[in-house]
């Protein structure tokens, strides 16, 4: 055979070649979706129950609070406050869907307050002390910064609680008012994602929401990966601040959880990665060849929650700690890290995430 047929037969073999290896690295629609519904199933699902769960818990407590405002029942009443908020923390994250409609987000947590507006609404409240104002119709229209777990976390840890309480039962009323409003949305956020996670079946779909498989897994992939931004520069590096500690910008510093929150985000986006049975994104890595960009990930989450076990708490009087800064530091340097592996993976995968809501802030 003449060397020009032969070289041409070559191109001809090694085009088919890497045609071949091209098919066998896409994702197939099915595999898209198992992943989905795993990540529905086993995370997202869980998450809102054990929302409703304790923000049922949180209410029952306040109402006894009202009824028998005693210091026992304070404590109470802050305990559920803060299994509330760790279980609103474990599904934060996820910031599409159901939790979208009415802006259900911010009226659950509106954080970060740059303008200190829960304050300056919620004590025009107390100080008109208006029945009105209690109604479930009144909270569909009030300011979102009025409504949620800020609004109650102001109430239950001021100075003085117990007194002010005592003193003034419209006070234990509208907290018990904010607390139910909480519990109906974590009830209806639920119920919706319920019937919401019929969009994740689908392989294919004219009517609903996504059209494809691969759709739907780009909105839980930006749950999966967006929120590393904001936990790193709204709950450490704004508060860190670039030469002292700002302790009143972290996140929850009056119930004194801010870092428990970034330790419950970050083992929740662990789960989401690497902690679901059958089809994860850790596992999906692996499939298509990138096991040490899936390890890196996998190695980087337990970093990071191994240098969050070794910083005392509470954070908000250790913060201005040289030592505990330097972990800080490197906590959100890890999270960076960690953002931009994640970055890598999604090229892996043939994925492009689109917009931000971040961009350009």
């Amino acid at each position: 055979m003449p060397p020009s047929i032969t070289k041409h037969w070559f191109l001809l073999a090694l085009g088919s070649m890497l045609i071949a290896n091209n098919a066998a690295a896409e994702i197939s629609q099915d595999s898209w979706r198992r992943m989905n519904q795993n990540i529905v199933s086993q995370h997202i699902l869980p998450g809102y129950e054990e929302l409703l769960s304790q923000a049922t818990r949180l209410e029952l407590s306040t109402t006894q609070l009202c009824k028998a405002p005693t210091t026992e029942n304070l404590e109470t009443s802050r305990h559920e406050f803060r299994s509330t908020l760790a279980a609103w923390q474990g599904i934060q994250h996820i910031t599409f869907g159901p939790i979208e409609l009415l802006m259900r987000s911010y009226s659950i947590q509106f954080w970060p307050d740059k303008k200190n507006l829960t304050s300056k609404q919620l004590n025009k409240l107390l100080q008109a002390e208006d029945p009105d104002t209690l109604t479930d119709t009144a909270f569909q229209t009030a300011s979102i910064a009025v409504k949620g777990l800020p609004a109650m976390e102001r109430i239950l840890f001021s100075d003085k609680a117990i007194e002010l309480i005592q003193q003034s039962p419209f006070r234990c009323q509208l907290l018990h008012a904010i607390s139910n409003y909480v519990k109906d949305q974590s009830e209806d956020t639920y119920r919706e994602w319920q019937a919401f996670q019929t969009e994740f079946t689908y392989l294919e779909s004219e009517e609903g929401q996504y059209e494809s498989a691969q759709e739907a897994s780009i909105d839980l992939l930006k749950s999966q990966i967006e929120p590393l931004e904001i936990i790193r520069d709204l709950k450490l590096i704004r508060p860190l601040g670039k030469q002292k500690a700002k302790t009143r910008r972290l996140e929850s510093w009056r119930s004194q959880h801010s870092l428990q929150n970034i330790q419950i985000n970050l083992q929740s986006l662990h789960h989401m990665y690497s902690g679901l049975e059958g089809a994860n994104l850790y596992g999906l890595l692996k499939e298509q060849g990138a096991i040490d960009l899936a390890n890196k990930i996998e190695q980087q989450f337990t970093e990071l929650e191994h240098l969050i076990e070794g910083i005392p708490t509470p954070l908000e009087q250790h913060i201005h700690d040289e030592v505990v800064r330097n972990k800080l530091q490197m906590l959100a340097e890890g999270i960076e890290r960690l953002g931009k592996y994640f970055e890598t993976s999604m090229k892996h995968i043939q994925i492009q995430l689109g917009f931000n809501s971040r961009d350009g802030d």
